[in-house]
């Protein structure tokens, strides 16, 4: 018995040493291929992160300067300005935590918000490296970006100035940025689960996104973010959950698979002395498990309860608000009725700071107590952070009673408090909102009530401000636009349309080009002239090119594989884009990743952005001809470009523009100037393209003297690629149309 027990236990262990080997070996090759995947995924998150920080700080450099604009071109004084633009600029800006106007010798003149005029008014602008760049700015319409100094409050903010020349007042208008903010929106909306994020910049970390850091170092990409004259490391890595989903699981099935049968073989040996131990742990195991489940339970009541409600107070929060005011605006019953009182205690940071953060949460404790008596029994009152409160009132008889629960709020907060053994004098600023004048949306609602407290703090304090509709309009509409056209450029909804460039003598289409068009759901149609000139002042023209660019080359060589392989693009570039450093590589990449050969981009600028900062852009346009793709002047000949220019410049193509040609060829002056930009080209070898085209008349005479290529709708509107796909087809490339011989 004892021998065949020792037999089986030696069977046993070479069962078990072979079962292992085997395993081992096959899940260490899957396990390989499974983290090269993982890798690649890594890789581009990475590019991801990278794209959204650049997109969105040049969308808000853009944003200073389109701000800068319209101060200066305002008919009202700074003063009046000043608060009306911050205050808008904090609700569609939620990084900016202030904006600052200095003198020509950099003195602090003007402090939004009020929190840190004190302080700071009168005293210089310092410890920013901006303090020897913007003396020397004179002439400059760019923003300049550099460190906060004494204007931010922690040391990683950085401010975004615009210089002001012939206004009222010369200055520098400067917004400040929260990095920390900033690039947490960013993260946060962006980044996926299960991945780590940290940046830095000079050895100096400035955001972490990061729970679990224990495979930074053996799964890290690092890239280096070069932006606005700053290096920065972008730090992207996995949590050890986020790294276990990439993989399939294959190696891990075929590890345990084989240990399972391994161990199978094993059991047969062992089974029956086992099977008493098997069976207890059995047991112990139900018990941990019914005590885990009762635990998870626990924690999971607590965290739903702590997801809707204050630790500190034990008020609902704003989003447990948001969720009630939502019920309430829907029900027809209180439709229109519901009013938010915004509460915001004042000099509350001078306790917290004075006495400390344990007298600061007793007193915000007794605050909530003294409104909770005041407010009505149907109110809801939420603590929305800090020392600010939300009392909700579901129906408001009238507004007379609203402001009379107002001022008496406002009576009952300025009376003494007693804390231990301090006596504590505080008062409070209160902005209203009433349903009505926010389309019964909560969030408007809510928006509305804190631009009514800023108002509030605005006329002294210990007041209240009710919202108007009528404040700030215009600006409002603008910026709302910015935030429809945002979202239509990050869910990439804008549609690429397409003109044929044709060949007039033999009917044959020749080349496309791509066009943008803003579609919005309702099937409303807004044209190039409103968005562009937006999209431009925002910085959002960067990232709307980019989609262009990319869709444009892809569906060219979709083109090129249905036959018609000679088929060439033009891709207009904007004015903003060539302030961009890596503006070729990006278009080169765009180009590889469609497989298409240079020779088919022609890249169009107009000839106002090609006269502009002429010196600049000459490096460039030489880049871009060095790597084969053409470069054509559009719109020629409304512009003041000199004739040196098209000598000296590796100019391929002129595009004559519209207005010279809508009236061909019954126009005189017309068909003079048509006439010597064709000489010009013929004389300078290069090609020419009239745009504009509508009747065979213009075909004739354009062909009489010696312009072979056209554009306009005689021909072809700008259409999806769909209706260009089937023109195509049916007619092997050729328009179906009789234009003359």
């Amino acid at each position: 018995m004892r021998l065949k027990l020792i037999a089986g236990a030696k069977q046993a262990l070479v069962t078990v040493l072979t079962g292992i080997l085997i395993s081992l070996i096959a899940f260490s090759y899957v396990r390989y291929l499974e983290n090269q995947e993982a890798q690649e995924a890594l890789e581009n998150e990475a590019y991801n992160i990278q794209r959204e920080i650049r997109q969105s700080l040049v969308a808000h450099l853009f944003a200073t300067e389109l701000f800068a604009r319209e101060l200066k071109q305002s008919q009202q004084s700074l003063d009046q300005r000043w608060i009306d633009d911050a205050s808008i600029i904090s609700l569609y800006y939620q990084s900016i935590t202030s904006m600052v106007w200095l003198s020509p010798d950099l003195i602090i003149e003007k402090y939004y918000p009020p929190s840190r005029q004190a302080q700071l008014l009168g005293t210089p602008f310092k410890n920013s490296e901006l303090i020897k760049v913007l003396p020397q700015s004179q002439g400059n319409q760019h923003a300049m970006i550099g460190s906060a100094g004494n204007l931010g409050r922690i040391g990683s903010d950085i401010v975004m100035f615009s210089r002001i020349e012939g206004y009222e007042r010369q200055g520098f208008l400067g917004l400040v940025i929260s990095l920390q903010d900033l690039l947490n929106d960013i993260i946060r909306q962006n980044i996926s689960e299960g991945y780590q994020v940290a940046i830095s910049r000079d050895a100096q970390t400035l955001y972490q996104f990061a729970g679990d850091v224990s495979l930074r170092e053996p799964w890290s990409v690092n890239r280096t973010l070069q932006l606005l004259g700053s290096k920065w490391q972008l730090h992207v890595w996995m949590t050890p959950k986020r790294l276990a989903d990439e993989r399939d699981g294959l190696a891990l099935t075929l590890l345990f698979t084989g240990l399972f049968i391994t161990a199978m073989l094993t059991l047969v040996f062992y089974i029956l002395a086992q099977s008493r131990y098997k069976a207890q742990q059995l047991a112990d195991a139900n018990i941990e498990l019914y005590s885990e489940i009762d635990e998870r339970e626990r924690v999971e009541k607590e965290i739903a309860y702590l997801a809707e409600h204050d630790s500190l107070t034990r008020l609902i929060n704003r989003n447990a608000l948001m969720r009630i005011l939502s019920e309430w605006l829907n029900d027809e019953a209180e439709n229109g009725l519901t009013t938010i009182l915004f509460i915001d205690l004042d000099r509350f940071k001078e306790v917290n700071d004075a006495l400390g953060h344990t007298v600061g949460d007793e007193l915000i404790k007794r605050v909530a107590r003294r409104i909770k008596k005041l407010a009505p029994k149907d109110s809801v009152l939420a603590r929305s952070g800090g020392d600010e409160f939300l009392l909700a009132l579901p129906r408001s008889p009238s507004r007379k009673q609203v402001l009379t629960l107002t001022e008496q709020m406002l009576q009952a907060l300025d009376a003494h408090f007693y804390v231990d053994e301090y006596e504590l004098f505080i008062s409070a600023s209160i902005g209203i909102a009433f349903a009505e004048d926010a389309d019964n949306n909560p969030e408007y609602l809510i928006r509305n009530a804190d631009t009514a407290l800023y108002q509030a703090k605005d006329k002294g304090r210990n007041t209240y401000h009710i919202y108007s509709q009528a404040v700030h309009r215009d600006l409002a509409k603008k910026l709302e636009m910015v935030k429809q056209l945002r979202h239509a450029v990050e869910q990439e909804s804008l549609e690429v349309y397409y003109q044929p460039k044709v060949e007039l003598l033999g009917h044959r289409i020749i080349g496309l080009e791509a066009l943008v068009r803003w579609v919005k759901e309702d099937g409303t149609v807004i044209g190039p002239d409103q968005f562009i000139p937006v999209a431009e002042d925002t910085g959002l023209i960067i990232p709307l090119s980019e989609y262009v660019m990319r869709t444009a080359c892809h569906q060219l060589k979709r083109w090129h594989e249905m036959g018609f392989s000679e088929l060439t693009m033009a891709i207009n570039i904007s004015g903003k884009q060539l302030h961009l450093p890596d503006l070729v590589e990006t278009i080169v990449d765009n180009v590889n990743e469609a497989r298409l050969s240079p020779r088919f981009i022609e890249l169009e600028l107009t000839e106002q952005v090609f006269i502009e900062n002429i010196q600049s852009h000459t490096n460039f346009m030489h880049s871009v001809r060095e790597h084969g793709m053409s470069l054509a002047i559009d719109d020629f000949g409304v512009g003041y470009s000199s004739l040196s220019y098209l000598k000296n410049f590796p100019v391929t193509s002129l595009k004559i523009d519209r207005s010279f040609v809508k009236d061909l060829p019954d126009n005189e002056d017309d068909a003079v100037i048509v006439q010597t930009i064709i000489n010009l080209a013929k004389n300078l070898n290069i090609q020419l393209v009239a745009e504009g085209i509508e009747t065979s008349e213009q075909v004739e005479f354009l062909l009489s003297r010696d312009c072979g290529i056209g554009q306009g709708y005689l021909f072809s509107r700008p259409v999806p690629a769909e209706e260009i796909t089937q023109l195509l087809q049916n007619y092997q490339g050729l328009m179906p149309i009789d234009i003359g011989s």
